[in-house]
This record gives structure tokens, sequence and C-alpha cells, in this order.
């Protein structure tokens, strides 16, 4: 760009500046009308971490489930698990009343269709004449024969295993949820509702589990976080902004612009009909925080004007001069954000498209308000020529001057330590592990695999084109499911195919016949003999009390087999989805296809990895390309390289040597760093195309530009980067990581802007000119 260019765009943003102060009653009338639609917006915002926010509509995966859902009916249940106190057990008569009392407390919790536990869950029984189908424990039988007779039924019923311990001190009650089209609205709602009706049973241990339950646990987790974070990073930016401008009115001025900017982010958001999640709930935080660099820079700059001109006249020069680069850093930064639109999951979209426009907004709002108040506010900076901050940047200008070649070996030595971190990264999604091993839902979890097993069900539907009610299929059934359950961490199967398993039982009246009958017909055609799997199932209907299974659908072309695996990954439970379907060996013409929630989950992950790399190529994209359109100049573009790819590797690199997994809450990481790290970039090199038009040597200019631009690239980057850090106090710890990782690579940005920029500049002139 020539001089009497660059003089050309400075004077038309000098005079856009000026214009605004001029009609500064109007923007004020303005600014206040938005707010207060921002503030109506921000009050409709929900809160939502259930799996359909990471699926688009049209998403195959999600028409799967929900025509899983359809044919077979809502699969999210709440395990209840029970413990007794002093160690006594469950199945005596007063175990027994007390269960039952529970059950009915669980039943009268508005949101819960059913509980069912050992006295709900029907059992058949009967001879070679007759069944009778009902509960094992008869209700009018609660007497100590009584019970000892239904103990006895159900020690060797296998239905049972999953409800109850070897030592009968706890047991497991399913709570249904009731069929609901606004169940992510109201689950948080049931489930405290559900707590609040247990805890009154002071005398029983209660632990709740399932997918439902860690959805509320985000869900609070998100909601409690998101206004936790923005607390404290505006505690932490106000600090940080007195100890560096020395003054309130700059910080006010400061914080005023950036809080605008995350309310009308938040009021956007609401208006838009979106709730927050484990993703979007840094939305505000990140506005926050990113806003504040171009309050710094323009009061800066203003503050460094002549004292002997007017007020207005420092403020139409000094937010003149920045406005470009801090313009071009706004749309840098929202590029990388909006490279996020290239994923295949709603929720990373939604955090793309409404951070891009929250960081325009902030910059409009830092334009207005610092042309209309940073006359009067930029007066009490305190510009300081000594200090830690100074001393840091002096250091740096006599490195990168004079050690040009140790900088640049040092970097690429670093460079490659990253890279090879980055290769240690790991895929990977887990929910539960989001919280605290302390945690109460954790905790939970853990006891009730502990005392009952695997309770996290897996979904199979089976197939066929000609049904697959049929004896051949069913004894396929069964077979997989005696291979499944041989397994270690598979705890039981369940299928209708145990319904006829459960008769035989019955009528043979021993439990090793739990199994389907063979039909012994020696020469006799098919016709001429009567199946025993027919018998068993007219024997079975013919019970009034008899119920439709729910593990076949209406049309008998599908069965579900259900299977208890113990909570996991998502790279876990694609492995686990993976062995047991190797299992099968169902009949020609038939197929199996895992189903229900878990095979969302697991394709998260492939989500993950696409998303990752799509957002990062257009991300690169997007932000050189801007840098060579601001510079006009491939040299400048590729001067900007190495000093914000460093980082990009750096904070993978480390995500790989800490084990932090690429997962929902970081796989945004590297385009938002890649956003990020380009704005000093450009403060630098804006700032170095004007020092070298003023000085004849490159040494002369990278000097000039670090003591010109060091000290406000340096207070905004400690202002982000400890802003940033408060995210690492989060709950959800993927959220935590995130924080800290994006703290970490602006640190390391300003290390490369300050150090290896700088040195490349030095180190190619010195190679021109010898």
């Amino acid at each position: 760009m020539s001089a009497d260019h660059e003089n050309q765009t400075m004077g038309r943003s000098e005079r856009w500046v000026e214009a605004i102060a001029r009609n500064g009653l109007a923007w004020a009338g303005l600014l206040v009308v938005v707010t207060a639609l921002g503030i109506w917006g921000a009050l409709r915002v929900g809160v939502d971490n259930s799996v359909e926010i990471w699926f688009l509509e049209d998403d195959p995966a999600l028409q799967a489930y929900r025509d899983f859902q359809d044919t077979f009916g809502n699969d999210e249940v709440v395990a209840v698990g029970l413990g007794r106190e002093s160690s006594q057990e469950w199945l005596d008569v007063e175990g027994i009343q007390l269960l039952h009392d529970l059950d009915s407390t669980m039943e009268e919790v508005d949101g819960i269709e059913g509980a069912d536990g050992i006295i709900d869950t029907p059992t058949i029984t009967g001879d070679g004449f007759e069944l009778r189908i009902g509960p094992a424990i008869d209700p009018n039988d609660w007497t100590e024969e009584g019970v000892a007779r239904a103990t006895e039924r159900i020690v060797q019923d296998p239905q049972f295993e999953p409800l109850l311990n070897e030592d009968q001190t706890a047991t497991m009650v399913v709570a249904q949820m009731e069929a609901m089209d606004n169940i992510d609205a109201e689950r948080d709602g049931v489930l405290l509702r559900l707590r609040d009706r247990l805890a009154e049973w002071t005398e029983v241990h209660v632990a709740l589990g399932g997918i439902g339950v860690i959805y509320a646990a985000l869900n609070e987790a998100s909601t409690v976080g998101a206004a936790g974070f923005i607390a404290g990073s505006y505690l932490l930016i106000t600090v940080l902004l007195v100890m560096f401008f020395g003054r309130l009115g700059a910080v006010a001025l400061t914080l005023g612009t950036v809080g605008l900017g995350a309310t009308w982010l938040v009021g956007l958001y609401g208006l838009w009909g979106r709730d927050i999640n484990m993703v979007t709930m840094v939305m505000p935080t990140l506005v926050l925080v990113i806003g504040v660099s171009d309050c710094v820079h323009m009061l800066s700059h203003i503050a460094e004007q002549n004292p002997g001109l007017s007020r207005a006249e420092r403020v139409r020069r000094g937010v003149g001069f920045v406005f470009w680069p801090c313009l071009f850093n706004t749309l840098t930064t929202a590029a990388g954000f909006l490279a996020l639109t290239s994923s295949a999951m709603p929720v990373v979209r939604d955090l793309g498209i409404f951070c891009a426009v929250g960081l325009v907004v902030a910059f409009v709002l830092s334009l207005v308000l610092c042309s209309i108040l940073g006359g009067r506010s930029s007066t009490q900076i305190k510009v300081r020529e000594t200090g830690p901050v100074q001393s840091l940047i002096n250091g740096m200008t006599h490195l990168a001057v004079h050690r040009s070649g140790l900088v640049i070996s040092l970097a690429a030595v670093m460079a490659c330590v990253a890279a090879l971190g980055v290769t240690r990264i790991q895929v990977d999604t887990y929910s539960i592990d989001y919280l605290d091993a302390d945690h109460p839902v954790r905790v939970d979890s853990d006891w009730i695999e502990a005392e009952l097993g695997p309770y996290t069900p897996l979904e199979f539907v089976v197939s066929h084109p000609d049904g697959v009610d049929t004896p051949e299929m069913h004894r396929a059934i069964a077979d997989w499911q005696d291979r499944m359950e041989a397994e270690l961490d598979v705890g039981w199967t369940r299928s209708a195919t145990d319904v006829y398993r459960q008769t035989n039982m019955a009528l043979e009246g021993s439990p090793s016949e739990y199994r389907l009958p063979e039909d012994n017909c020696g020469d006799l055609e098919p016709e001429e003999c009567p199946s025993k799997f027919e018998m068993l199932r007219m024997l079975y209907e013919s019970d009034e009390d008899h119920e439709p299974s729910d593990f076949v659908s209406n049309d008998g072309m599908q069965a579900r087999v259900t299977v208890g695996i113990p909570m996991g990954s998502a790279k876990a439970f694609g492995e686990q989805i993976g062995r047991l379907s190797a299992l099968e060996r169902l009949p020609e013409g038939a197929s199996v296809e895992a189903s229900g929630y878990l095979p969302l989950y697991v394709k998260m992950m492939d989500y993950i990895v696409k998303s990752q790399l799509m957002s990062f190529a257009l991300a690169f994209v997007l932000v050189f390309g801007l840098v060579a359109l601001l510079f006009r100049s491939v040299r400048m573009s590729v001067l900007a390289l190495p000093a914000n790819l460093i980082p990009v590797l750096m904070t993978l690199g480390l995500m790989g040597l800490l084990g932090i997994r690429l997962d929902v809450a970081t796989v945004t990481i590297s385009a938002i760093v890649l956003g990020l790290v380009v704005d000093d970039t450009t403060q630098f090199l804006y700032r170095f195309r004007h020092e070298s038009q003023r000085h004849e040597s490159v040494t002369e200019a990278v000097s000039a530009t670090i003591q010109g631009v060091g000290r406000p690239m340096t207070i905004t980057t400690i202002v982000l980067g400890l802003g940033f850090t408060v995210l690492g106090f989060a709950a959800i710890k993927s959220v935590a990581w995130f924080g800290i990782l994006l703290a970490t690579a602006l640190f390391s940005a300003l290390i490369s802007d300050l150090l290896v920029i700088p040195a490349l500049l030095v180190a190619l002139d010195r190679s021109a000119s010898s």
C-alpha cells in the first residue's frame, strides 16, 4: 500500500470518527433502545444440552433415532439405585413394604410414567396346563412365607439380575419418563421433583443414573457457569485495566463497551430462539474478553497524541489511526468463528455465527463510544515508560534485533515438539467425564455400577423381510444374547425372546430350562408336528394379564434387543457396538443395526474430526486472505504465517501432551485460536509498515514498531489471556480446558509477534544485504 493511499485511507477513517462524535446524542438514543431489546431477548434464553442439538434436522443419524422412538417408544429412563442402611436386605417383609412405598412415591412425581422394580416386574409361573403372569411378589401375600416363596422365584429368574445385587442390599427401580414433545425443556424439572421426593426417605441411599441425569447436570453447570464466567471475567478485567490504565474513566468506558456487546449478543441469541449449552455458554465471555482489545488500542493511541491538541482532534487522530487494523482484527477473528459454520453440528455453527456477529457489534460499540467519550477517558491513561511490562518489551526488542538467529532456531524446535504432541491427540467425547470425579451425578453412577453392574442401555434393532417373530429368529436372537452376556463388560440383555424362555422355564419348573424348546418331530412333516414354540406363544397370550411386548414392532418386521453396558465415552461405545454386533449369527436375510441414543453419541466423533479439519482450513483461507487484502502484499501475508501457525500448533500440541481430548467442547479450538492470534500480528505489521517509511533501516523500524505497539499488545494479551483463564474454573472440564488453551495460545502468540516476526524481518534484511 502506497503512502498516498494510506494517508487517504486514514483521512477517510478520521472523517468517520468525527461524524460519529458530532452525532453523539443520536447514537446514545439508539444504544438505549437496542440495549433494552437485548435485555428482553436475553431473558428468553434457556438451557439445552440434549443430543439433538448436535445434529441437523435432516441428519440421517437423527432421523434413525427418531424412527426408533416412534417404533418402540421413548428410550429415556432414570435408573434409581436404592441401598438400605446397616446392610439390611430388600427381600424381607419390611424391605418389600419400603420398596412399595418408594415405587408409589416415584409414580406420583409429575412427569414419571411408571416405576418398575422387583415388586413390579412381571414374572411367569405355572405348570403344563396354565400360566400365571403377574408380580413376583404377590401384593396380597406379604407374609414371611409369601416373601420367601417370591425370593426363590426372583433369584432363579435371570430378568431380575440387573435389579438386585447378590447380597440383596441394593436394588434398582427403572423410572420411565412420560412421552413429551418438549422433553428437553421438562426433563430438568422432572428430575428435580424426583430427587426432592426421594430425599424424604432418609433411611435409604438413593442414586440416580442415566443419560437424562447427565444432561440435567450439564444444564445446571451451563446455567450457573455462564453467569459466573461473565461476572468473573468482568471482575478480573476491571482489576487488570485499573493496573494498566491507572484511572477509572478509561476502565469504565472499556467495561461498559464490552458489557453492552455481551448483552446484545445474548439478547440476539434469545430472540433467535436459541438456548445455551455446554459449547455456546462461553459466547458472552469470549465477546466480553476479546472486545476489550479494540478499546485498549483506541484509548492507548488517543493518549499517545500530542497533549497540545484539542480533545476532539486527539480522538480523531488516535481512533482514526487504529480504525483499519482494529476493523481487520475484528474481521479476521470473526472469520475464525465463521469458519465453524462448515461444521455438521448445529451447536458449533451457532457458536461461530453468533460470536462473529458479537465481535462485529463489539467493534462498532468501541468505535462509537471511544469516538464520543474517548477524549475525556484517554486523558486519564498513564503512558508508562518503565515498569515490568516495558522491561519485558525492551528485552524482547533486544532479542529480536540482536539474536534473531537464536529466536528463529528456538521457534523451530518448539514447533517440532508441538507437532509431536499433535500426533498424540485423542478424538473422543465422554459426557459424564465433563463433571468432576466428586460430582453427585458421577458418584451416583459409579455406585450403581459397583452395586448392580452396567446399566447404560445399548439398543439394537433386528430386521427381517419375512418377520422377526419366528422360531428361527428367536433362536438366533437367544444365541446372540447368550454370546453377549458371556462378555465381561455386559451386564444383561433383554428382548422379546426372553418371554418365551421364561414361559418355558415356568412350564418345566426348573431354572435350567430358561431356554427356547426344541421341536422333536422325527420324520413328520412340519404341518403334522405341533410347534412347542407356538404352544408357548398361545399359553402366554391366553393369560389376561399378558401385555404386548415393547420389543417387537407393530408390523412384526423389527425386534429390539437391549444390552446393559458400562457408562463410557463415544469411542468406547463405538468399540462396544462393533464388538457386540460381530457376535450375531442371524439367519440369511436378517440384519442388525445399533439404534437408540448411543449410536448418535458415537457419530459425534466423526463430526468432531471433520469439523476440526474443515473449520481450520476455512479459517486459514479467510484469515490470511483478509491479511493480504489489508496490506495488499503477499510478502506481508507470508510473514504472518509462522507467527500465527505456531500458536495453533502449540495449542494442539499441548492438548496431545497433556491428554486433553478433542471433543465437542474443544473441537472449535484451532479455528478460534487462528482468528484470535492474528489480531496482534495485524497491529504489528500495520505499525511496521508505518515505521519503515520513517526509518532508513529495518532494524530501526522493527525497534520502533515494538516500542510503539508492544505495550498495548502486551496489555490486551494479558487481559484476554487472564480473562479466558476464568473459564478454567468451569464445572464442565472441557470448557475449563477450552479457556486455559485459549489463554496459552494468546501468550504464545504475543511471543511470536514480538519475537518471531521481528527476528524474521531482521534476518531477511541481513540476508538480502549480504
